[in-house]
This record gives structure tokens, C-alpha cells and sequence, in this order.
């Protein structure tokens, strides 16, 4: 029978490999800038960038909207989307 563990959310990565362990980079941008863009080294995996940025953001509860800023996808741009401000009519 397995064993069954609690554990704090915190104590939790949940990813793909090395993945999991790079989001902090993502985090600290987001959280400190309105928009920036993402320079990619020849060995990173553009839409393994995008998905880690678009992670991070889910994470914080932000939204944000990016594209590539070249053809080749070696730079990534991004900014947060302003929040929508909800009506009391539909209440």
C-alpha cells in the first residue's frame, strides 16, 4: 500500500526537469517591472521561455501579454495587461 505524506504547498516544484527549478528569474522580473523583454541564449527553447514567463504570471496572479520581438524568437518582449475594472451592474 503507498504512503501517503502532507506537505506544505510551498515545499511543492511541480515541473519538467531542469524547468522547475529556472521560474525564480521569471518571478523577479515580473514582480519588480511593468514590461521587459528576454534575451535567449543559443540553447534555450523559445517556447520553453514563453511557458515559463506565461507560468510565472499565472503564479502571481498577473496577467501579461508578450510576443517575440524578431523572427528567429531570440527575443522575447512582455508586458502586464492593465487590470479590468468590474461594473457593480451585473451584481
Amino acid at each position: 500500500m503507498p504512503r501517503f505524506k502532507k506537505l506544505d504547498p510551498s515545499e511543492v516544484v511541480v515541473g519538467r526537469g531542469p524547468a522547475k527549478i529556472s521560474r525564480e528569474p521569471y518571478l523577479k522580473a515580473i514582480q519588480s517591472n511593468e514590461a521587459g523583454s528576454i534575451e535567449l541564449e543559443d540553447d534555450d527553447r523559445p517556447g520553453t521561455v514563453k511557458r515559463l514567463l506565461r507560468e510565472a504570471a499565472r503564479d502571481l496572479g498577473i496577467k501579461i501579454r508578450s510576443s517575440w520581438a524578431d523572427d528567429t524568437q531570440r527575443t522575447l518582449v512582455w508586458k502586464k495587461s492593465p487590470e479590468k475594472k468590474t461594473s457593480a451592474r451585473g451584481r
